[in-house]
């Protein structure tokens, strides 16, 4: 339940940073407009399309990899001609604190979906973690650089913190809506101050703009769908897990109906997560902070903790597998417990004292 929780939650912040995005690409006023477009247009590929979602999405990861490298580098060129001020204050240490949970947390939840695509064998298990631990440290270090890239371009607070090396008096002041203070309180996603104040200051590198527009476009729509499909495959697994347990039976009526009420469940969690994003458009931030925190936090802290500890137990210690853990490794699972579990105890600090 933890698994189909977080899922519906990350698709409402994919759904709601998707419209936003979309919306910046093509000059739409309004992101509601294209919220119904995005979520099911991709919601009926990850239903009845699920052949072409793997190759789609490993030829659409390439693609904004590249793009967010070109836009990485850009934006730090552009940074350090618009010499922005950047703050810092660590009072508000709980939010960076909390999204990073998200971002590197939640790694966890597609890997049994890949670990499918594998055969039974020692070496592909080992290039399978071998590959995940590199792609953690990329997208770790990737991350780390766009922040600091959009820091140096993007106000934080105040508009008129930005200094130009071209102008005499050395500041320049932006419309008070350019700043990330104003994304998240509207919330929208750093890109769309990002790309206004390039346009305004410099309306020459507009096309910069909008491969930063592009990245974040194919970025988030390989997000929803990889995620939608995630999700529809949980369903499906508990829907035959709970079918087979009540009827036991293996004809074809059966298959089809179980097919049937399967792709029916996978409609509603999806219409769900439509819904919450049509209705709470500007939910994004609060949604990531806390609610897609804390189902990352609490499943890795948690749940994957049972598990580990149910794996390693003696119940199932005869049992062949190509590449067992070390005793190191399994005993690292408690730092994992100690870092995850804190997170989520915060997430819910934060809740009650911002309720207060």
């Amino acid at each position: 339940m933890n698994f189909l929780f977080f899922f519906s939650v990350a698709g409402i912040s994919y759904a709601l940073a998707g419209s936003q995005a979309y919306a910046e690409v093509f000059h739409i006023n309004s992101a509601l407009t294209v919220t119904p477009f995005f979520c099911w247009l991709l919601n009926l590929l990850a239903v009845f399309g699920r052949k072409l979602v793997s190759p789609l999405v490993s030829v659409l990861t390439l693609f904004k990899g590249s793009l967010l490298l070109v836009a990485a580098i850009v934006a730090f060129v552009a940074g350090a001609t618009i010499h922005n001020h950047i703050t810092s204050d660590f009072q508000h240490i709980q939010d960076t604190y909390l999204m990073s949970t998200v971002a590197l947390g939640g790694t966890y939840i597609p890997l049994p979906f890949l670990f499918t695509k594998l055969r039974y064998l020692q070496h592909e298990v080992r290039y399978f973690r071998l590959s995940v631990t590199f792609g953690l440290i990329t997208v770790y270090i990737l991350e780390i650089l766009w922040c600091w890239a959009t820091l140096d371009v993007v106000p934080q607070i105040d508009p008129c913190s930005v200094s130009l090396s071209q102008t005499n008096n050395g500041t320049y002041c932006l419309p008070p809506d350019y700043t990330l203070q104003s994304a998240a309180e509207n919330g929208e996603i750093s890109t769309i101050p990002l790309t206004k104040v390039i346009n305004s200051l410099y309306p020459q590198y507009s096309w910069v703009a909008t491969i930063i527009s592009l990245f974040i476009m194919v970025s988030i729509t390989v997000s929803y769908l990889f995620n939608s499909t995630i999700l529809c495959h949980t369903v499906e697994g508990v829907i035959t897990s709970w079918w087979k347990e009540s009827w036991n039976k293996c004809d074809f009526m059966e298959i089809k109906c179980q097919n049937v009420t399967s792709s029916l469940a996978n409609i509603v969690f999806l219409s769900v997560i439509f819904i919450v994003a049509m209705f709470n458009p500007k939910s994004f931030v609060e949604v990531v902070e806390k609610l897609m925190s804390f189902a990352a936090n609490f499943g890795l802290g948690f749940f994957m903790s049972i598990i580990v500890w149910k794996c390693t137990s003696g119940k199932y210690r005869d049992l062949d597998v190509p590449l067992p853990l070390s005793k190191v490794q399994i005993h690292l699972q408690y730092i994992v417990i100690v870092f995850f579990m804190t997170a989520s105890i915060y997430d819910i600090v934060v809740w009650i004292s911002e309720s207060v």
